[in-house]
């Protein structure tokens, strides 16, 4: 199975939309977490399917992990130049000096 085959499976087996935020994934498997807990379910065992949710929550914090973008450059309250100073140790390309 490839990654994209992955993804699309566990985001199933958490019941979510094609659209979702950390927050979403976090609280689908919470909820999947309640729904499969021992307590709940004395006459079955559970443990595989909570392997699935376990990987699947786990695949998805990842993939969200390497696609999210900081896009809020003034999130600290600097100035655009002071942000890409602090984020990159340069002047920003753009950016035109008095001296010219």
């Amino acid at each position: 199975m490839d990654r994209w085959q992955a993804i699309e499976q566990a985001r199933k087996i958490l019941g979510l939309p094609t659209q979702v935020t950390r927050a979403q994934i976090r609280d689908a498997y919470r909820e999947r977490c309640r729904q499969l807990h021992p307590d709940l379910n004395m006459d079955r065992d559970t443990s595989d399917e909570m392997n699935l949710v376990n990987a699947s929550y786990a695949l998805l914090m990842e993939y969200a992990d390497e696609y999210t973008i900081q896009l809020e450059p003034n999130e600290f309250g600097m100035t655009d130049e002071e942000w890409w100073m602090h984020k990159f140790g340069q002047d920003p390309v753009w950016h035109t000096s008095e001296e010219e």
